[in-house]
């Protein structure tokens, strides 16, 4: 699991869109289970198979009786493990609903890795992941017991028939048809087939299961790179930007096509015009979600892919309108980016955010959801909060302004207005209202980047 979610976050947006999220979530949980539980098992279960032919051909040797009495005892086990599975169920609900809840936090994972690689809080938010999989792992260790309890069970139905056994055997000693050491054998050999039952039905089968889940794991490692040591920034960060002759998207229909730009430090800058496929490109190459085909991107000085990640996204973050919330609490949600839960509440008043919170019936303490009773305006307003709280030197900001009502509009304008002072501010719109505050506008034509003023 930990190998799965950390190749996930070194996968480019491109790559994983290859995968659904339904998808995704059963590669990370059920296939990881079917390859986990076989190469456990396997060298337990190699042996057991072939104890288990041998059993049925040496009892075929000895004596018709004995061969036919292996298969009847095979067929009561069957009806026994029938009857037990209305116990075994209840314990596996347990279970299932522990992997419901674990499978709800990988697609919240998956479903938020933009505003996890944008804020570089994979180690932040790690620890609530692991301990829904300890409590998934706690359950699924409390079933494999009740399973292996009840295979114990079975024994004493099998008790039953090996006694039977042993007196006929006694019965064939006396005759002289038999040695003792051969009967002592027989009796051993009747315990091993009940042991050995179950793998033999079920070992073709989870084999033909690895190799599904196998192949749709590889799936998952195959487009990961690994982070790589790079250019470590050191103040004064940089916070020009320039794009120049980029070539991104699909090479027959690209969505830019020897762009360039320059963007000035301490400055804000609207990209305006009605291709949102190339201005939303522009923020997913920045943030290095996807990369250019040609071209080059810099920071200052420095290409973007120089840079060590570690240090590369401290200095940038971004706010958009698609953005998702985390399913934790309101104050979880904000913290995550910055602890200091002093200036969470000073971010949050300065937009007008803080009131709307309180008029939560659980304030700050209020978990997100689908079903949790707030608005859209206020939904943008937090996700704004969290990448202002990150005090990054460059922050990018998509149309998600446009969709605040008049007022928390111009708190947030107000306030980005103070913070230009000491960082670069992207955002995307076409409102006249934020063109305003710009010092600087881009149209992106005919998949190029024209600068307006």
């Amino acid at each position: 699991s930990e190998i799965a979610l950390s190749k996930t976050v070194h996968n480019s947006l491109f790559s994983l869109s290859r995968f659904s999220a339904g998808e995704y979530t059963n590669i990370v949980i059920t296939d990881i289970d079917v390859i986990s539980t076989f190469f456990t098992t396997g060298v337990i279960r190699f042996i057991q198979i072939i104890e288990f032919l041998f059993i049925y051909v040496y009892f075929w040797s000895l004596d018709f009786i004995f061969f036919i009495s292996a298969i009847i005892i095979t067929i009561i086990m069957v009806i026994v493990a029938i009857k037990y599975g209305d116990v075994l169920q209840k314990v596996n609900e347990k279970r299932k609903n522990s992997l419901d809840l674990m499978t709800a936090r990988v697609y919240s994972f998956f479903n938020n890795i933009k505003e996890i690689k944008s804020y570089h809080i994979f180690d932040n938010i790690s620890d609530g992941n692991q301990q829904i999989i300890d409590d998934y792992l706690d359950k699924s260790s409390k079933y494999s017991i009740h399973y292996n309890v009840s295979n114990q069970l079975f024994l004493y139905v099998f008790e039953v028939f090996r006694l039977l056994s042993v007196l006929y055997g006694l019965f064939l000693v006396q005759q002289g048809e038999f040695a003792v050491g051969t009967l002592l054998i027989i009796y051993n050999y009747y315990q091993k087939i009940i042991d050995n039952f179950t793998s033999v039905l079920t070992t073709n089968v989870d084999y033909r299961n690895l190799v599904v889940s196998l192949n749709r794991f590889n799936r998952l490692l195959e487009y990961s790179k690994e982070e790589k040591k790079g250019i470590v920034l050191t103040d004064p960060v940089p916070g020009t930007i320039e794009f120049s002759k980029i070539l991104y998207g699909f090479k027959d229909n690209p969505m830019l096509k020897n762009a360039s730009m320059s963007v000035p430090d301490n400055s804000i800058t609207v990209l305006s015009g009605r291709d949102e496929a190339a201005q939303n490109g522009i923020y997913d190459l920045l943030l290095k979600l996807n990369r250019q085909h040609e071209g080059t991107i810099k920071v200052g000085e420095y290409d973007i892919n120089d840079i060590d990640d570690d240090s590369y996204y401290k200095i940038i973050s971004s706010a958009r309108r698609q953005s998702n919330l985390f399913e934790t609490s309101i104050k979880n949600n904000l913290i995550a980016i910055n602890d200091d839960f002093d200036e969470v509440l000073s971010v949050c008043r300065r937009i007008g955010l803080d009131d709307k919170i309180m008029k939560l019936k659980e304030g700050y303490d209020t978990v997100l959801n689908d079903s949790t009773p707030i608005s859209l305006n206020t939904r943008m307003l937090l996700i704004i909060a969290r990448c202002l709280l990150k005090k990054s030197k460059i922050i990018l900001l998509d149309d998600i302004i446009d969709s605040l009502d008049k007022s928390h509009e111009k708190l947030v304008l107000e306030l980005l207005e103070e913070l230009k002072k000491n960082h670069t501010i992207l955002i995307i719109s076409n409102s006249h209202e934020i063109l305003s505050h710009a010092d600087q506008v881009l149209d992106i034509t005919d998949k190029n980047i024209i600068n307006v003023f």
